[in-house]
C-alpha cells in the first residue's frame, strides 16, 4: 500500500527537505577534494646568476620529479663547469625548495620561494651569501647517468648495491668501486657522480675501521664487491678499478690482487703515509704492477702530504714504482681552491683544482 502523505508532497517541497543533506554532501566532497589535492612541483630547467661582492656567476638548475612526488637536482655553473653538484637533504614545502651540496664542509646551501615560473632566494656558502633569481626556461635536461640496483648475491654473501650507470651508447663500461668510511661518506658520493658522469659505472661502499692490525673485515668486503660488479651485465669484467680515501685505502686495495682478474687500476686520494709499514700495501700491489693514482691536494693539513707521496714512490727521488702522483697546489682536503678577493678587489668563486675533477679520465686514457 502506498504512503500518501509523501505523494501529497509537491516536487519543490521535496527538494527543501533534502537540500540540507544534499548541502552537506557537497561541502564533504568538497573538503576531501582539497585535503587529497597534489601541490604541483616545481620542476624545470631554471637559469640565471648568483651575485656576491660585485661579482656574477651564470648558473643553471635541473629540477625533476625522479618518483612520484619526489625531487632531483643538479645545480651546473657554466662559467666554471667542475663547481656543479647534484643536489642532496633536497625538500619541497609549497612555496620553499631547500637542498645543499653535502660531499664537504662548507658546501653550498640553497634555499628558495617560488613564484609562478621562479624560484627567488639565496645560496650561502661559508660566510657568503648571494642572491639569486632564477626563469624557468622550460623542461629540466636529464641527468648523463641513472641509479640503478644491482641485486643481492647469495652465492658470493654479497649485499645488494646501488650503481650510478652512464646514459650512453657503450654496451660495456669501465667500473669504480669507491670505498670509504662514514665520515668520507659524502665525499664518495660526489666522486661516484663525477666519475659515472665521464662514462663509468659507480658504486659507493661503505666500511667499519679496521679494530686491530689482524681485522681483515674490511678486506673481505672490499673482495666480495669486487667480485660482485664482474657479473653485472654492463660491466668489462678488465676494466674494474677501486678507489679509497684516508686510512681506509691500506685496508682495501690488497682486494686488487685477491680477484681474477685482478682490478684494472687503483686511485688514492689524501692517503697517508707515515711509515714504511703503512706503505707495505701500496708496494705490494706496485711490485705485482697494479697501476695507482695518488692524488694530493697540497693545502691538506691532516696528512704530510710530501712525506706520503715520497714513501708511496719508494723513498726520495724514486720512480721506479709504477705509482703516477698529482698534487694540486692550494687546494684543500676537498680538492676545492678556496675563493676570496682578488688583487683588483674582486670576488673569485671558491672552484675544483685545476684538472682534478678529470684527473681518473686523463690517466686511464693514457
Amino acid at each position: 500500500m502506498r504512503n500518501k502523505s509523501l505523494d501529497s508532497i509537491p516536487l519543490w517541497g521535496c527538494w527543501l527537505v533534502w537540500w540540507p543533506a544534499f548541502v552537506v554532501l557537497l561541502a564533504g566532497c568538497s573538503l576531501d577534494s582539497g585535503q587529497k589535492s597534489v601541490v604541483s612541483l616545481p620542476t624545470g630547467h631554471y637559469e640565471g646568476t648568483i651575485s656576491y661582492q660585485g661579482t656574477e656567476l651564470q648558473t643553471v638548475l635541473d629540477l625533476r620529479e625522479s618518483r612520484p612526488g619526489q625531487l632531483e637536482a643538479d645545480l651546473h655553473f657554466p662559467e666554471i663547469e667542475d663547481l656543479g653538484f647534484a643536489a642532496t637533504n633536497l625538500s619541497y614545502t609549497e612555496p620553499q625548495l631547500r637542498f645543499e651540496e653535502a660531499a664537504q664542509p662548507g658546501g653550498m646551501q640553497i634555499t628558495a620561494i617560488r613564484e609562478g615560473d621562479f624560484l627567488r632566494g639565496i645560496l650561502a656558502q661559508d660566510s657568503a651569501r648571494a642572491d639569486f633569481v632564477w626563469v624557468r626556461r622550460g623542461q629540466p635536461e636529464p641527468r648523463s647517468y641513472q641509479e640503478k640496483q644491482l641485486p643481492a648475491q647469495a652465492g658470493l654473501n654479497a649485499p645488494a648495491l646501488t650503481v650510478l650507470v652512464p646514459n650512453d651508447t657503450a654496451s660495456l663500461h669501465s667500473a669504480v668501486a669507491l670505498f670509504t668510511d662514514a665520515t668520507h661518506q659524502n665525499v664518495a658520493n660526489a666522486r661516484a657522480n663525477q666519475l659515472a658522469g665521464q662514462g663509468f659505472i659507480t658504486t659507493v661502499v661503505t666500511v667499519a675501521p679496521a679494530t686491530s692490525p689482524e681485522d681483515s673485515t674490511a678486506l673481505r668486503t672490499a673482495t666480495t664487491i669486487l667480485l660482485a660488479l664482474r657479473r653485472a651485465p654492463t660491466i668489462d669484467t678488465t676494466r674494474i678499478g677501486v678507489w679509497a680515501r684516508g686510512t681506509t685505502a691500506a685496508a682495501v686495495v690488497p682486494a686488487a690482487t685477491l680477484v681474477s682478474p685482478r682490478a684494472a687500476f687503483v686511485v688514492l686520494e689524501n692517503v697517508p703515509v707515515s711509515s714504511a709499514d703503512e706503505a707495505k700495501p701500496f708496494q705490494a700491489l706496485s711490485r705485482q704492477r697494479v697501476p695507482m693514482l695518488g692524488l694530493y691536494a697540497a693545502a691538506d693539513t691532516s696528512l704530510n702530504v710530501q712525506e706520503s707521496t715520497q714513501r708511496l714512490r719508494g723513498g726520495r727521488g724514486s720512480r721506479r714504482s709504477g705509482i703516477v702522483i698529482r698534487t694540486f697546489p692550494k687546494a684543500d682536503a676537498n680538492f676545492r681552491v678556496p675563493g676570496g678577493l682578488s688583487a683588483e678587489g674582486k670576488w673569485t668563486w671558491p672552484r675544483p683544482a685545476a684538472g682534478y675533477t678529470t684527473a681518473v679520465k686523463e690517466w686511464r686514457s693514457n
